[in-house]
């Protein structure tokens, strides 16, 4: 049901909530970002609201914009902003620095690593022994991430309405090595896409030249694909078997105040009230 709720539905909640909440509204796409954004924030001035989708944050904070609501603000994936066209932008709304909030939690100093030192306890990892460094999680993950990612972008991009969504990367792993068989994840996307008018040819041809000509790996990842990634990396590298959602909320809860402070969201929403970091956040 919440799934279903508009961008209308969310404005006339807002509207209601401010009968009797005189507080800043915060619209942010779904309850996991609430439940980052609830840590974090100074509840006695502003409020976390769930849109549960971008498309319905989108139309609520183009409500907002065009009725001049006041105290309205939205903190929103960034997506495929500044790489294909189309994205809201107003003063009212600023982007997380990676792909979304899950992917900024995946690139915060530790976080990732203190994970994999947790489930990998007794299996061989050490922090800071050879193969188990930072960088060596963060690199075998984008290695393994990125692929998807791109085909995403292609997705999006030449809209061919790919279906990706809960995409199975395990299953595009191949056997024995840490790397993408690319004719394996083409061949997946289109088992899972009911029209395609893309050839397996042509995409592959699309998806390795995207790939050839990518200088920020990064910037094509997606949280989720990031978490899966280091599912497949435990499972690979330490027999350690971990699903991606317990992944997900694993990092989510080891992110501190002070990593998030070095977020780019939290220096850009401060802007919205003259740089008083303290009127939105209490770390």
């Amino acid at each position: 049901m919440l799934a279903e709720l508009t961008g209308d539905d969310l404005y006339a909640e807002l509207i209601m909530l401010r009968t009797n909440d005189a507080r800043h509204f915060i619209v942010v796409e779904g309850p996991a970002d609430v439940a980052v954004f609830d840590r974090f924030t100074n509840l006695e001035s502003c409020l976390p609201v769930p849109a549960y989708g971008k498309d319905s944050a989108h139309a609520c904070m183009y409500r907002v914009i065009e009725d001049d609501f006041n105290g309205v603000y939205a903190i929103l994936d960034r997506d495929w902003l500044e790489l294909i066209p189309g994205d809201l932008q107003d003063p009212r709304i600023v982007h997380t620095e990676q792909y979304d909030l899950d992917a900024c939690i995946f690139f915060a100093d530790t976080v990732y690593e203190g994970i994999a030192s947790s489930f990998c306890a007794g299996s061989g990892f050490r922090v800071g022994a050879p193969g188990c460094a930072e960088q060596d999680v963060w690199q075998n993950c984008v290695a393994l991430a990125l692929p998807i990612g791109v085909l995403r972008y292609i997705s999006e991009r030449d809209r061919l309405g790919l279906n990706l969504r809960k995409f199975p990367l395990g299953e595009a792993v191949e056997d024995g090595e840490l790397n993408v068989d690319l004719d394996a994840l083409i061949d997946l996307c289109l088992a899972r896409t009911k029209s395609v008018s893309h050839s397996k040819e042509a995409l592959r041809e699309s998806l390795e030249r995207e790939l050839a000509e990518i200088a920020t790996p990064a910037r094509y990842c997606t949280g989720h694909d990031l978490a899966k990634a280091f599912s497949i990396f435990l499972k690979y590298r330490w027999k350690i078997k971990v699903g991606a959602d317990v992944v997900e909320r694993a990092a989510r809860s080891a992110l501190s105040g002070e990593r998030f402070c070095k977020f780019s969201i939290y220096s850009d929403a401060a802007r919205w009230f003259g740089g008083k970091v303290e009127v939105i956040w209490k770390c």
